[in-house]
């Protein structure tokens, strides 16, 4: 899975600004029209090989309602990812397009968005920009204007004012129709509709099938939501999101799960702060009911041990977990929408929580070691580069995530050995143990709250692994088995090549490394409340308060049992099962 990484401000650079002033703002008829704007170029962090920019236009002329920004680069830099605006690239020259929400522009209001960008030898600053198709000139004129041709999409076209009333909890349109004319989107829906969530590839389904998928909100904008693999009418997404809602006994309760909401908050909490945007395809669901909780389980056995059953939880989650590109070398937060009920057989209490947040997963900057080549899972960490945001805090309590690296593919290729729990000796590595672990150790309490989960995300076939001398240190396990590396996976791939003679690619739907063969266990659950069962924290899960604040998230809690030591199994899933649909790395 790609994730988007929208950088907006990394602590150890110095902010570069660049400050163009001109005019240009058309307006939509031919009349004499004030037109005039600004443009500050601020170079908010640089590493080597990349960067981050935010852009702010001032429109000193009349309002507009649409705008688009185009300028050169010179010495070569691409941009790789943006947000707050669509993008596109022609050699030198850049085109940065508004989303629904900040397409308007009154006079002497601003909008901005960023991007991230790559570069080599040197960065300097774009020198000229011009907004819809007139050079910006610096003072505000009265010139005539002439209509801008309107550009389509494939995408849906929505408006970004407030709605008239307030939005339904549901979507009863979901799957077949596009969000209302004046919803309000979000950044995560925004990106789907644009392209650069969602890119069809020839014969997928379109970026406006796609959009059909959404749903609303807790603060009432449009979000993109699960789908399956495949629409109704038969065209596929080439990536899926796990299970079906619908099948959760919680579903009428929580609803359409909206991805991307605490980004969101993020966002709007802090407009000029860091900001975090998780790519599309990686939000992973996971429902499960009638989940027997046996006591004396803590899940460090591989099998659930025998024993009495304490308790009976349905559980529907969703967490974003990417297994194909560079993010999670250094990116420790990732979005948990935890949703679970449990009924303890002893005296029928219920204990339930409907927790919402970015939650860490280890330490940011880097990741730990798989058990590959071992000997312990977690023993060594790899410091790789700063995380973003710049703020992520981090889990000490657990493994964090653990990624493979080319230390695993070494000993691969050398013949070690391992002892294997299901066939109880000692086997040789090879391509299923080029796997991904992903721990998280996660509380929230106050006076009267004591909340606590301990999930593990564990992925068996991810497209990637970490390799220190390969371009942005990412390298492919696709491409291992093109070098007599052991393993059912790559005897797949090498199978597939002598019948057609043609290479397998990462991204091949053919290709068996692409993140779907996962296990997912909500862990270690525990809740005790005697207080109010609404409480607030921040977006990530910290600072819990029983009144709102602003970027707080609303989070409920309800139950008292005594403590007890639960542990939910959750289950394992191969989501590519079905061959029709086509799901394909990045995913």
């Amino acid at each position: 899975m790609h994730l988007h990484r929208y950088r907006s401000r990394l602590a150890a650079a110095a902010a570069v600004t660049a400050v163009v002033a001109g005019g240009g703002v058309v307006a939509a008829h031919d009349a004499a029209a004030a037109t005039g704007c600004s443009v500050a170029y601020s170079l908010a962090t640089q590493w080597q090989g990349g960067f981050t920019a935010n852009v702010n236009i001032t429109n000193l002329g009349d309002a507009v309602g649409s705008w688009t920004l185009t300028w050169s680069f010179a010495a070569g830099q691409k941009v790789t990812q943006a947000w707050n605006a669509g993008t596109s690239q022609n050699g030198a020259d850049v085109t940065a397009r508004n989303v629904s929400h900040n397409g308007s522009i009154a006079t002497g209001a601003t909008a901005s968005f960023g991007f991230n960008g790559s570069w080599s030898g040197s960065n300097p600053s774009p020198t000229a920009f011009t907004l819809n198709g007139t050079l910006c000139t610096g003072s505000p004129t009265s010139t005539p204007t002439t209509t801008v041709p309107g550009t389509t999409t494939s995408g849906p076209t929505t408006t970004s004012g407030p709605t008239t009333t307030a939005p339904p909890a549901d979507n009863p349109g979901w799957g077949r129709s596009l969000p209302p004319p004046d919803a309000r989107t979000s950044m995560a829906y925004d990106l789907v509709v644009t392209g650069s969530g969602y890119t069809p590839r020839s014969g997928e389904c379109s970026r406006e099938v796609h959009a059909r998928y959404w749903t609303y909100g807790p603060d009432g904008k449009v979000y993109p939501t699960w789908h399956p693999p495949r629409d109704a009418s038969g065209c596929a997404f080439g990536h899926e999101h796990g299970d079906d809602p619908r099948t959760s006994d919680l579903f009428a309760a929580s609803k359409w799960l909206p991805f991307g909401y605490t980004s969101e908050v993020m966002m709007s909490a802090n407009p000029g702060g860091a900001h975090r945007h998780e790519d599309h395809v990686g939000h992973k669901v996971l429902s499960v009911n009638n989940s027997n909780v046996i006591q004396g389980d803590n899940g460090t056995s591989f099998f659930p041990p025998q024993g009495a059953t304490i308790a009976v939880c349905d559980i529907l989650l969703k967490f974003h977990q990417g297994t194909h590109s560079t993010d999670a070398f250094t990116n420790n937060v990732h979005e948990l929408i935890y949703r679970n009920r449990c009924s303890h057989n002893d005296n029928g209490q219920v204990s339930e929580a409907a927790f919402t947040a970015l939650i860490p997963n280890g330490r940011p900057g880097g990741f730990g070691a798989t058990d590959c080549p071992g000997p312990n899972l977690g023993g060594r960490f790899t410091s790789v580069g700063p995380a973003v945001p710049a703020d992520s805090p981090s889990d000490t309590r657990s493994l964090g995530r653990l990624i493979t690296d080319a230390g695993c593919v070494q000993a691969i290729r050398e013949g070690k050995t391992h002892y294997e729990v299901i066939s109880g000796r000692e086997v040789p590595f090879d391509t299923n143990d080029l796997h991904e672990f992903w721990f998280s150790d996660v509380s929230v309490s106050t006076s009267q709250l004591s909340f606590s989960i301990a999930p593990l995300f564990y992925v068996l076939n991810p497209s990637r692994y970490y390799d220190a001398s390969a371009p942005n240190k990412l390298a492919r396990q696709v491409d291992l088995c093109y070098e007599n590396i052991r393993g059912d996976y790559c005897d797949q791939v090498r199978r597939i090549t002598q019948q057609t003679g043609q290479r397998v690619a990462w991204d091949d739907v053919r290709s068996p490394f692409k993140g779907t063969l996962r296990e997912f266990r909500p862990g270690t659950f525990s809740v005790r409340n005697s207080g109010p069962t609404t409480v607030y924290t921040d977006v990530y899960g910290r600072n819990a308060s029983t009144t709102p604040f602003t970027g707080s998230v609303q989070q409920y809690f309800s139950g008292n049992h005594a403590p007890v030591q639960m542990y939910v199994r959750g289950s394992t899933k191969d989501y590519n099962a079905n061959a029709a649909d086509q799901i394909h790395a990045p995913n």
